[in-house]
């Protein structure tokens, strides 16, 4: 008798700990249209690939075209297709771009929205 309830209790902690640590992981987040994540910031020895491979894309009425760029993805770079993103009010959308550090490393850039009259403060 002892032996089932020991397993009866061992069971229920067992069960009650599978339901209590999957309802503490937060839902997967869909990427927004409206406000695009920014990258991680990797420090890579490999400069890019040159190039762009999208074409041209006409304006869109209250949206802002992030082109594509490559991405540091499992040790190597690969193409992120372009994308609308909607337009912030009074906002200034900044494109992805790799820029070297004076360690010679690459990182990525931008992807993000800043005020137009911090970038002027940014080049002063």
């Amino acid at each position: 008798m002892n032996n089932k309830l020991l397993l009866a209790l061992v069971v229920t902690a067992t069960a009650t700990f599978a339901l209590d640590a999957n309802a503490k992981k937060p839902a997967a987040a869909k990427p927004s249209v409206t406000a695009p994540r920014a990258p991680e910031a990797i420090a890579v020895d490999v400069p890019p690939p040159s190039g762009n491979w999208e074409a041209k894309v006409a304006p869109a009425n209250g949206h802002v075209w992030s082109a594509g760029y490559y991405e540091w993805k499992d040790g190597h770079y690969a193409w992120k297709q372009g994308e609308w993103v909607l337009a912030r009010e009074g906002m200034q959308y900044r494109q992805h771009k790799w820029v070297q550090r004076a360690d010679t490393k690459w990182t990525l850039t931008g992807g993000d929205w800043v005020n137009p009259s911090d970038r002027v403060a940014e080049k002063q």
